[in-house]
């Protein structure tokens, strides 16, 4: 990516994130770079583009980041470690962007809710295949539906739990409640062991 391309969707992000998407105008980003609008739309030819490659810079780099993570991790460590990403994800995710890109943005809103949901299914279908491929979880598992359902339940009655149950949970109790209940619906004896010997709240 070319450096000032880079530069324009950095500043962007971080304009975003503190104020908004309807707050922030291209103006506002060409004064904080100090570049001409005409330098800008040899980039980008209007608002809209330029908040399509933010997410997706931003997604890029959370991808490259989680992969560096979980590079040497087996299948169990790597689920937790997507569940409690999930649970940051939730805690800091900047609300008036993601509220103004519904809003304002629907197109984009909609692309980018499908592509987490497309995401969080096929990192479950692969972390599945990996558990079953290291002996951890059971062998007799519908990947493809398995994989489908826990990215809907995620999605649904985790949300649904956390901000339209009458009693308030703790984000922290409800990731340790959804981690308990699918690493035990999924996991063999060989992965419980494991869960009980390395990942209890024990150790």
């Amino acid at each position: 990516m070319e450096e000032v391309k880079e530069n324009i969707i950095k500043i962007a992000l971080n304009q975003f994130n503190q104020i908004g998407i309807r707050n922030v105008s291209i103006d506002d980003v060409c004064a904080e770079l100090r570049i001409s609008k005409k330098t800008f739309y040899q980039y980008f030819k209007k608002k809209e583009d330029l908040i399509d490659s933010v997410i997706e810079y931003e997604r890029t780099q959370q991808m490259q980041k989680v992969q560096k993570t979980i590079k040497d991790k087996n299948a169990i460590e790597v689920f937790v470690f997507m569940i409690k990403e999930m649970k940051k994800s939730t805690e800091c995710k900047p609300f008036m962007f993601w509220h103004d890109l519904k809003k304002y943005y629907p197109a984009l809103f909609q692309k980018y809710d499908q592509v987490k949901k497309d995401a969080i299914r096929q990192a479950f279908e692969q972390n599945i295949t990996q558990g079953i491929q290291e002996g951890y979880y059971r062998t007799n598992l519908d990947i493809e539906l398995l994989s489908y359902f826990h990215s809907i339940q995620i999605k649904n009655t985790f949300e649904t739990m956390m901000h339209e149950s009458p009693k308030k949970y703790t984000l922290k109790r409800l990731t340790d409640f959804f981690i308990d209940m699918i690493i035990h619906l999924i996991a063999n004896e060989k992965g419980l062991k494991f869960i009980s010997e390395n990942l209890s709240d024990k150790k």
